[in-house]
């Protein structure tokens, strides 16, 4: 069976990568930054680990030049998911927490796989929505993204000063980055890079507790927990078990090599979480005080933009799950943290 290097094994999208991977009869080495990182992973998936399936390496800073080599050199991959990569909104150091990561750690990883990699056939890179969304152009009513539009984030110094903007312009960049190592170096490998929204789901991470949870997540749970009104995050959604199989469904599809895609179910909205959450959860919401926001008002008037996701249901074959049953699914796990004192 293909054997796969998953780098930031430990984060919310990669823990759904890992199980599906797993699941799936896939090898699977995950990298993580310290081997503390690992104790959660080996007892969830303590099967695979004694099986011999599930294999962990320590690379403590994937921004170090040659930071993957020595777990590339000891085994040999088929396959590399790059997932690694933060994002949070309370970085005080943008060009070290938000720019480096991304970029130097993408060009690391496919200079190192160039070097002392050459089973590789295929590189998928976590990206973002927020590299192909203009920021400019708000709500865009009417306006429809495909994989031809890119961010015009530039790096300046405005977004080496502003964690979104560093986040978005780090994401760019280094996805950018990718497509011109692969035109200048001519790689055995391909690359592909997948660029989801908001991701929902349940979160199968490790959680210290609840108030910890990524930064998508808590736009539902903050709701959920009475914290917070519905926010805005973007205008579209996917849900992480779909992300998962996209991510998965890319290492073998001949026609991904070299291209991007939307991965996303399509529009949502913020109120809708709070819409689902009153209509399924009467005595939570009176105990919780959650905010009710506007109910049913789903979108401005003027409207909002979309997305096409076409070219991943075609070329990934991916099946989209919907909104309620992604929110029944969180909802019941985010109960059964909440029961385990998280």
């Amino acid at each position: 069976m293909p054997c796969v290097l998953l780098t930031g094994a430990n984060g919310f999208v990669a823990v759904t990568i890992l199980k599906q991977l797993l699941d799936k009869g896939d090898t699977v080495v995950g990298t993580v930054r310290s081997e503390s990182k690992t104790n959660y992973l080996r007892e969830k998936f303590n099967t695979f680990v004694q099986s011999g399936n599930l294999h962990f390496a320590v690379v403590p800073d994937i921004t170090v030049a040659g930071a993957f080599e020595d777990v590339l050199k000891a085994y040999q991959f088929d396959a590399v998911l790059h997932t690694s990569s933060p994002f949070y909104l309370t970085a005080t150091d943008v060009q070290g927490e938000m720019l480096d990561p991304p970029i130097k750690g993408t060009t690391g990883i496919l200079e190192s796989v160039f070097k002392v990699a050459p089973a590789v056939k295929r590189i998928v890179i976590t990206a973002t929505f927020a590299n192909i969304q203009s920021i400019p152009k708000g709500d865009w009513p009417g306006g429809i993204y495909t994989e031809e539009d890119w961010s015009p984030v530039i790096l300046d110094d405005v977004s080496r000063n502003h964690p979104i903007l560093g986040y978005v312009a780090g994401k760019l960049y280094a996805e950018k980055a990718a497509f011109d190592f692969v035109k200048e170096k001519k790689p055995n490998f391909s690359v592909t890079t997948l660029c989801p929204p908001m991701v929902f789901g349940p979160p199968e991470q490790e959680l210290a507790s609840l108030k910890n949870i990524n930064q998508s997540n808590s736009d539902i749970y903050d709701v959920f927990n009475g914290t917070s009104e519905p926010r805005y995050g973007t205008w579209v959604w996917v849900d992480v078990r779909d992300l998962a199989r996209a991510h998965i469904a890319a290492i073998d599809s001949p026609a991904a090599a070299n291209q991007r895609y939307i991965i996303s179910a399509g529009n949502y909205s913020p109120q809708a979480i709070a819409d689902y959450i009153v209509e399924h959860y009467p005595e939570r919401v009176a105990a919780k005080g959650v905010k009710r926001g506007n109910p049913g008002k789903l979108y401005p008037d003027t409207g909002v933009f979309s997305i096409d996701n076409s070219k991943s249901v075609r070329d990934l074959g991916i099946t989209y799950n919907d909104f309620n049953s992604m929110m029944k699914d969180t909802l019941k796990k985010f109960e059964e943290l909440e029961a385990q004192g998280k």
